[in-house]
């Protein structure tokens, strides 16, 4: 479903187990809809649902990449970690394939077994919420590439994919220059994991 659309821009709420681009891709999805050519400016990861952003003309479209480059736009995600985060809020440092990545934390509820987090990256380097909170000793639940290879419990188990949310988009316009906020809401799926750990 479409959570913005503005002057040339639109942004989309991708569900999870769907690809940005390629074959049978949000991106494709989208124009086959509409009718008309457009491009997602950024890409989530397959199992992670939320805001993409798109636009059907070129120049947005280079004004935009360089907006993302510029560190110009606010991405906010919400998580779902392994374990009692035990800070309220905690800034996570690493270099990822040795690029400089910067990633905000904030403890929204926080249980024995998980913990429901915000998460606002600062850069956008690959997988750089996953590989942090691994780090961290909080690996994404559902997450089969960065997270423990044996889980004790079996609700671990039935959660059907890394609990990443991309929440929210703020950016300023390239033409106009006003500041734009798009909101995807929690998915079915994420809202049931929260329940399923006695997370809000």
């Amino acid at each position: 479903p479409t959570v913005l659309e503005q002057d040339g821009l639109l942004v989309v709420a991708k569900p999870p187990g769907v690809l940005t681009t390629g074959p049978d891709s949000l991106e494709t999805r989208v124009c086959a809809a509409r009718g008309e050519p457009w491009r997602a400016v950024h890409r989530l990861d397959r199992d992670t649902s939320g805001c993409v952003l798109m636009t059907r003309q070129a120049s947005l479209f280079a004004a935009l990449v360089e907006r993302f480059r510029a560190r110009e736009v606010v991405k906010v995600y919400h998580v779902i970690v392994q374990g009692r985060f035990a800070a309220a809020e905690r800034t996570l440092r690493g270099a990822i394939d040795g690029q400089e990545a910067l990633t905000r934390v904030r403890r929204l509820d926080a249980a024995d077994l998980a913990s429901h987090l915000s998460a606002r990256i600062e850069t956008g380097r690959t997988h750089q919420i996953r590989r942090h909170l691994a780090d961290a000793g909080h690996p994404v639940l559902g997450d089969r590439q960065y997270g423990p290879m044996k889980l004790e419990d079996r609700r671990f188990m039935n959660v059907p994919r890394q609990m990443l949310h991309a929440s929210a988009l703020e950016f300023p316009h390239p033409g106009s220059g006003i500041r734009l906020r798009a909101e995807a809401t929690l998915p079915p799926d994420f809202r049931a994991c929260l329940r399923a750990f006695r997370l809000t």
